[in-house]
């Protein structure tokens, strides 16, 4: 039974399959015009189910240590004659699909990698492949084959993965949302960012998640923080939102040349290697801009501060650039210290951020009084470090004592130009 008369593509997976039946759509018949997708399902006995399904449609890495994934694990091993009941099972998209009714074989073709492979129960394969050299009896999974989701994949594979929710970063790399600030990421001091951040779960291997660099850079939305009245708290306060906030920018202006222009992150997109050598140097120094202020006691000494202990092999790193650290200081000291440098913030005559005076420099001058004000405003809160990263007020404080002494500066550049203006 032939039943998507295609010409052959470049790959295919051949195995035997049980069961198999087909789902049409409703709709009609699937066509190149008509493109109404069809369903096929079928049970594939573990052994026999091809060991390198594309898995970059899946919007998420595996994790096999979660609870979940150890209960699959489980079932597989224990459940003789029921696995491929009670498992979810594994769904693909595909170019298209051939049933032989001769000796039950099922070929699948895949031909392009962006639309086609693993959409669901990525954990069930994983989990298949790395045991099935260790079961004898056979098992069996369900396999469906969808064909004709090119155009709406990302939207199946978000409604399909809902057993453990897909999280906000995973479908928005799926959709390539995050293209917007690779780009800038790929020289931040001579370090390709792009190859530390974790884009998607699960992503143990990388240090630092997208979620923790859109909320460093959502500091800089000068956009929607113009000014001292507000504060953007969330950062600190609340990660996913700034995640949320970047997809809504994403939505609603697109990723074409010219709506993209109106995204904020977009408009920062020049700033953003300074911004986040910004934040590290901060992180790397404030044990010195506390030494400077005349701090009492030593700065590891702080609440909220994590320092070696002695004879300890640990240590810390700083969270953009992975530098070494003496001390580890809380997100709630760094962030508003950051945040107020958006005071130096404008637009140029393409709309895009600058600064219009180097951070680095008003930091060097001014960090010694910042910590001051941290730790001061620390310990008017109970010595909490948390209370401190939500205070609005410090924020403000921060972002106040910036604005002025760069407009101190402005003052004092337009009397001296009006010394040597002639009258």
């Amino acid at each position: 039974m032939d039943i998507t008369p295609f010409n052959e593509p470049p790959t295919k997976y051949d195995f035997p399959v049980k069961s198999f039946r087909v789902l049409p759509s409703p709709f009609g018949e699937y066509n190149e015009s008509s493109k109404n997708p069809v369903v096929y399902e079928c049970y594939v006995e573990i052994q026999d189910i091809p060991s390198n399904f594309p898995m970059g449609t899946n919007p998420r890495e595996q994790s096999l240590t979660t609870q979940v994934a150890r209960s699959i694990k489980e079932s597989l091993e224990t459940d003789l004659g029921n696995f491929q009941i009670k498992n979810r099972g594994i769904v693909v998209s595909a170019e298209s699909a051939v049933f032989n009714t001769r000796n039950s074989t099922l070929t699948i073709n895949m031909t392009d990698f962006e639309v086609h492979g693993n959409i669901d129960g990525g954990h069930t394969y994983r989990i298949i492949l790395d045991n099935r050299n260790d079961i004898v009896d056979p098992r069996y999974v369900r396999l469906e084959v969808i064909i004709g989701a090119e155009d709406f994949f990302q939207d199946l594979a978000k409604a399909r993965n809902t057993s453990v929710q897909v999280k906000d970063n995973s479908i928005a790399e799926l959709e390539k949302k995050f293209e917007l600030i690779k780009e800038p990421l790929k020289d931040v001091q001579g370090m390709d960012l792009n190859e530390h951040i974790a884009f998607k779960e699960n992503e143990g291997n990388k240090r630092i998640s997208v979620e923790n660099i859109i909320s460093i850079l959502y500091n800089f939305n000068i956009d929607d923080f113009p000014d001292a009245e507000r504060q953007p708290v969330s950062t600190y306060s609340q990660k996913s939102y700034c995640l949320k906030q970047y997809i809504k920018f994403h939505n609603e202006m697109g990723d074409s040349e010219e709506s993209k222009k109106s995204n904020p992150f977009y408009k920062m997109k020049n700033i953003i290697p300074v911004i986040l050598t910004l934040y590290d140097h901060i992180e790397s120094t404030l044990n010195e801009k506390y030494k400077e202020s005349d701090g009492k006691g030593r700065y590891g000494a702080l609440k909220g501060i994590q320092s070696k202990k002695e004879g300890s092999h640990a240590s810390f790193k700083t969270e953009v650039l992975d530098k070494d650290l003496e001390f580890k200081s809380p997100r709630s000291f760094v962030l508003p210290i950051l945040s107020s440098f958006r005071a130096l913030v404008a637009r140029d005559e393409d709309g895009l951020y600058k600064f219009e005076a180097d951070p680095f420099e008003y930091y060097e001058n001014l960090g010694a009084q910042m910590i001051k004000n941290t730790v001061e405003r620390s310990r008017t809160l109970g010595n909490n470090p948390n209370a401190l990263g939500k205070d609005t007020g410090h924020w403000r404080d921060l972002y106040n004592l910036v604005d002025l002494e760069y407009k101190k500066h402005l003052i004092n550049r337009l009397i001296e130009e009006s010394k040597v203006t002639p009258h």
